[in-house]
């Protein structure tokens, strides 16, 4: 650093060594490099970045590209379904019970017998119905009646509804008759209109 002085009309250049100043243009100059070093780090980064950046949309744009379904040779063919296999010596059950009239060849004992109680039979409440059946969706209704008509109780069952009948029992809570006697009906109710189909009647006694 030079400082100016003057002395009887000339000028004087006297150079001044402060160990201050030495020491203060040294930081000036080594600011100015840190500058620099992180303006070349900023440079440095953004380029990486935008590099990175290319590279990840040309992964993207070739993963499309192979994604992409290529025709099959055999697509512009009508498609066949293979036939189902017959398979003899066998039989499927029927989806509904044949009503009356029907061909049922194959199905055994369609309708309603009731084994017990039999008829005459002295009955309290409650009174156990046994029987087979082979109706409707296999539901059983069960009626106790007095010789008037007038119901006195009533009970379900389920029996089968295929190929051949199968048991069914229940067991009937009914009020005090009026009547000495009665009767016990047993129907499968109609999948039309809930008639009684296969109706079965026994005459007890109480």
């Amino acid at each position: 650093m030079q400082v100016f002085a003057k002395i009887a009309g000339s000028d004087i250049i006297c150079k001044v060594n402060s160990p201050a100043l030495r020491i203060l243009k040294t930081r000036m100059n080594n600011l100015s490099n840190i500058k620099i070093a992180i303006l070349l780090i900023i440079v440095f980064v953004l380029a990486i970045s935008a590099g990175f950046y290319f590279y990840q949309k040309q992964i993207i744009q070739k993963g499309q590209i192979l994604e992409q379904p290529s025709s099959s040779p055999t697509a512009n063919f009508p498609s066949s379904a293979s036939p189902t296999p017959q398979i003899q010596g066998t039989k499927t059950a029927p989806n509904s019970q044949p009503e009356t009239g029907t061909n049922t060849q194959d199905v055994k004992n369609i309708g309603i017998s009731v084994t017990s109680p039999q008829t005459s039979t002295i009955i309290s409440s409650p009174v156990l119905v046994v029987g087979r059946a082979n109706v409707f969706e296999g539901k059983v209704i069960i009626l106790v009646k007095d010789s008037n008509g007038n119901l006195l109780g009533q009970g379900n069952a389920t029996a089968c509804m295929g190929y051949d009948a199968c048991p069914f029992e229940a067991t009937v809570y009914f009020n005090q008759p009026s009547t000495s006697t009665g009767t016990i009906e047993v129907y499968n109710p109609s999948g039309v209109d809930g008639s009684p189909k296969y109706l079965q009647q026994i005459l007890i006694r109480f």
